[in-house]
């Protein structure tokens, strides 16, 4: 009797105190989405910042062509990051690779490595390599616009391939055997029976690159400067860094509604699966 009473206790004290960092970590959390969303209606010089903004033609025209270049280059670069990462997800999951560990590891350093360290690779290699410079000079990826989409890809595709393969490592292989069994090709196999049964992970995964493409700052700031790479997170920067506080509360309020519905539809179409 005693021995269930103190059992019961310690269930209670446990589970108290878990629930204890959830809520504190939760509060943290909600304290930022809140201050994000009050900014626009926080008083810059007694005028709440949406109103200062749209009052200023100018400060509109350069949030809209800054939403325009950042839409653009996201969806390209989650266009090549599903186009390259999908086989390369798939070989992973499907095919045995020696030193497995040490492939998978080298898939997810992009992951893990600073944006920051990113860009300035980016630009040793294209600024200082033989194979580096002849790319610059042929297609143009220094301070171009196609400097935005390499610098995001960098980033995002890195993530994309690990969800891929979370949706390749759920459909069954036995399916794509039982289809190669009755005379389907690999092609055939790979485009009838496996895609159809990860698509939902395949378009969870190609969210939320797109959503880290739309999010990248450091990368894009060194490959693509701040002229041409005005992107949304480098266009809150530069007003930020300028004085311009209403641009940068609204910048900062767009991107964090953006960031939530990508991660909501991430969730919805099969991001409850595991990625690692």
């Amino acid at each position: 009797m005693v021995a269930t009473k103190r059992s019961s206790w310690t269930e209670f004290w446990f589970r108290a105190f878990m629930f204890a960092g959830m809520f504190v970590y939760l509060g943290f959390v909600l304290s930022l989405l809140w201050m994000d969303a009050i900014l626009p209606f926080r008083a810059v010089e007694e005028v709440p910042a949406i109103i200062t903004l749209w009052r200023d033609p100018f400060a509109r025209a350069e949030l809209w062509h800054a939403f325009k270049l950042s839409v653009v280059t996201a969806t390209i670069t989650t266009f090549f990051a599903v186009l390259i990462g999908a086989p390369t997800a798939y070989a992973l999951s499907r095919y045995p690779v020696r030193f497995a560990i040490i492939v998978d590891t080298i898939v997810d350093l992009l992951i893990i490595i600073p944006p920051l360290v990113v860009g300035l690779t980016l630009v040793a290699i294209f600024g200082q390599t033989g194979i580096g410079r002849w790319l610059n000079e042929t297609i143009g990826v220094l301070y171009t616009p196609q400097g935005i989409v390499v610098a995001q890809f960098a980033v995002a595709s890195a993530l994309g391939i690990r969800v891929f393969k979370a949706a390749f490592d759920q459909v069954n292989p036995r399916f794509e055997q039982v289809a190669r069994s009755l005379g389907a090709s690999p092609i055939y196999a790979f485009f009838r029976v496996t895609l159809p049964l990860a698509k939902n992970g395949l378009l969870a995964g190609a969210i939320l690159a797109w959503a880290r493409a739309m999010g990248e700052f450091a990368p894009v700031l060194i490959v693509a400067g701040t002229d041409v790479g005005k992107v949304l997170p480098v266009l809150a920067f530069l007003n930020m860094s300028g004085g311009n506080i209403e641009l940068s509360f609204a910048v900062t309020t767009f991107m964090v509604i953006v960031s939530a519905a990508a991660l909501l539809t991430f969730k919805r179409l099969g991001g409850q699966v595991y990625i690692w």
